[in-house]
């Protein structure tokens, strides 16, 4: 990521509370291109949270940002089959 991205996930981030991680192409720093995969796990409406983190990354910078949000109390077999797959960092 670079500066502009990381100021605008920090403003996007404000306020969560919850854990929230990085994952996809991003994580390997060599690799430039695709979204800004963010993985949130709140017990907040998925829908919502998500809205209202990409409109808050979106409106300080330009760039795509793809924002997961699951309960991990209460995931399905799926969803948790999906998360093991992924490769996360912690951010928050």
């Amino acid at each position: 990521m670079d500066e502009v991205e990381t100021l605008a996930l920090t403003k996007a981030l404000d306020g969560i509370e919850e854990e929230v991680y990085i994952t996809g192409s991003r994580l390997n720093p060599k690799k430039r291109g695709g979204d800004l995969d963010i993985l949130i796990f709140s017990s907040k409406n998925s829908l919502k949270l998500s809205l209202e983190v990409s409109r808050r990354f979106f409106m300080e910078c330009e760039e795509k940002i793809d924002v997961l949000v699951f309960n991990k109390d209460n995931l399905s077999r799926s969803e948790a089959a999906f998360i093991n797959t992924l490769n996360l960092i912690r951010i928050k």
